[in-house]
Formats: C-alpha cells, structure tokens, sequence
C-alpha cells in the first residue's frame, strides 16, 4: 500500500495509476487539477495526495492484483 509521499512522487512522472480491489477490480486515478476516480461504477473527485492515501488505505487498494486463491 503507498503513502502520501509515494503517491506525490508517482504523480510528478505519471497522469495516472491503476490500483486493484482485493477481488482484482481495477480502480483509475487520473491527475487533473485534483485525482479523479474511476471504477466500480462510481466517478468522483480526491483532493490530495493524503486523501488518496486514505482512501486506499481504507478500501484496501493495491498497486497489483492479488492471487486470487
């Protein structure tokens, strides 16, 4: 799971980063003016990085897929 630091520092090279659910669903961020959320049905804006961290962390997003057993 990445923090706000590593999230600021992913953004300044990318526009954007798939993470994943634990069931491998994909889930977009795209920056703009603030991170836009795509997936899962739902579109919504993040304000920040630390917001972004927060989310991931609990919804429990992953930069990889898991194995699913």
């Amino acid at each position: 799971m990445m923090n706000k630091e590593e999230f600021e520092k992913y953004f300044k090279l990318h526009n954007k980063i798939v993470l994943y659910t634990k069931d491998n669903i994909p889930i977009t961020f795209s920056k703009e003016y603030h991170f836009h959320f795509s997936g899962g049905h739902y579109e919504f804006d993040i304000a920040d990085c630390e917001d972004l961290a927060d989310f991931c962390k609990k919804r429990g997003l992953y930069l990889k897929p898991s194995k699913i057993q």
